[in-house]
């Protein structure tokens, strides 16, 4: 994409048709507003470039207050203000809010093309510079809540302070975690990461800090536990308000103190940045007394919140653009472009999966689409796709299945499978590791 993308804001319909035709012939994708309100609809569901706008917008503002709400939503967006009156104090005025340049009415089509051009020439150097940026993150915005989001990054990037991401489930918590890792000082050392939502309770206080050979009945040989393996690195708490509250004690002393214990053992030392992330208000954990609030304190030392997409619908297309892009050159199949009617309907979608759903959809018109154009009727998930998301969401249950399986086989070889000292050490009843062992299908005489 060589050409910005365009919206021109003028009540004056005659000079928006020709302005837009004559940019249109020059190869720029150019949207029309003939009031605020069109202009905010625009603004809000496509990723534009450059905004023409004119000083005297009627409605409900003039377009200086238009500029002001422009400039604050949309910060990187380049504004070429235009006036019949060629005061200029307004021309002063329109620089100092913001504007990028100005033109006068009449407007020359040379005059204005050469000046368009030259913005697009700039656009263009900022946008690869951005994608650079973007790149060393890994993530994807045009958003004023973005580029918040990826400025927070940077800098919680060049310290060892604890991190909190929050965000609702596909917005890239991990993104961003794994972002803040790999610009840090340990960003050469592998993330050491665990979901604590897919470890079993009675489990969590072993698989995080280990224990010693002998600290309990079965133990047959010592344990590093994961704050051991996040020695000189980072250690990534994903769903950490799922973490048992005898753990969350024992998370505190960590972060309090920088001491770590093994089961049955001597006090140590970790040296493990803390990074975490949640979609769960934690607050409301607090106050349902299920988090420690003094933890909370700790890990949310420096706090980054990642906005769901319905709340940035500018960032959309840039997104969609990226995902195709993306999968494209990963299937070395040949590049797709995105009609606006497309972008259109993405813009008009609720996106309750976020970002992921998202990339699922556009990854999924990419393969059923018919031809090198994605239109809205080649992102509808038709049923027998539905079906396969179906056959996603069973493949994850069973793979923590035998997650759960691998570990209950595990204590039961290291008590030869009794089933009584097995249960003990797993801090279950005999009872339900019974009925679990059945569940699972799992052989009680190997």
């Amino acid at each position: 994409m060589d050409r910005a993308r365009i919206l021109l804001a003028d009540d004056d319909s005659v000079f928006c048709r020709l302005v837009g035709d004559l940019l249109r012939q020059n190869g720029y994708e150019v949207a029309l507003a003939l009031d605020t309100l069109g202009a905010r609809q625009a603004l809000q569901q496509s990723g534009f470039d450059i905004m023409m706008l004119d000083l005297c917008f009627p409605a409900l503002m003039d377009g200086f207050n238009l500029l002001d709400e422009v400039r604050e939503k949309y910060p990187r967006m380049t504004i070429l203000m235009i006036s019949g009156s060629g005061h200029i104090p307004d021309v002063v005025r329109a620089i100092r809010q913001g504007a990028t340049d100005f033109i006068e009415k009449p407007v020359e089509p040379e005059h204005l093309l050469l000046r368009i051009a030259n913005l697009n020439n700039k656009i263009l150097q900022e946008r690869q510079l951005r994608h650079l940026e973007q790149a060393a993150i890994g993530m994807v915005g045009v958003s004023a809540q973005m580029e918040k989001v990826f400025t927070a990054i940077s800098a919680a990037a060049k310290f060892d302070t604890p991190v909190l991401v929050t965000g609702e489930t596909g917005v890239g918590k991990e993104l961003a975690v794994r972002a803040i890792h790999r610009l840090g000082k340990f960003g050469t050392r592998e993330l050491v990461s665990i979901n604590c939502a897919s470890v079993p309770r009675e489990l969590f206080e072993a698989e995080l800090f280990g224990y010693e050979k002998g600290a309990f009945t079965g133990a047959v040989s010592a344990f590093k536990g994961y704050f051991e393996f996040a020695q000189n690195t980072s250690l990534f708490l994903d769903e950490v308000g799922e973490l048992p509250a005898g753990v969350q004690a024992k998370l505190l002393r960590v972060l309090s103190e920088g001491e770590i214990q093994r089961i049955g053992g001597k006090v140590g030392s970790s040296n493990a940045r803390i990074l975490s992330a949640s979609n769960q208000d934690l607050q409301d954990a607090i106050r349902a007394g299920t988090f420690r609030e003094d933890l909370f304190y700790r890990l949310n030392a420096i706090h980054i919140h990642i906005p769901p997409l319905r709340q940035r619908i500018c960032d959309i297309a840039p997104l969609a653009r990226h995902f195709v892009a993306d999968f494209c050159r990963r299937n070395q199949q040949a590049p797709k472009e995105i009609s606006r009617r497309a972008l259109d309907w993405m813009g008009e979608q609720k996106w309750e999966g976020n970002v992921r759903e998202l990339r699922s959809c556009v990854e999924r018109a990419v393969i059923f689409a018919s031809g090198d154009v994605l239109n809205p009727e080649d992102l509808v998930a038709q049923p027998d796709e539905l079906e396969a998301a179906e056959l996603y969401q069973s493949s994850l249950r069973e793979h923590l299945r035998q997650c759960e399986a691998r570990i209950i086989s595990q204590y039961l070889r290291a008590n030869d499978y009794n089933v009584t000292r097995a249960a003990k050490q797993l801090g279950m009843d005999k009872s339900n590791l019974s009925k679990r062992i059945h569940t699972l299908g799992l052989d009680l005489h190997a």
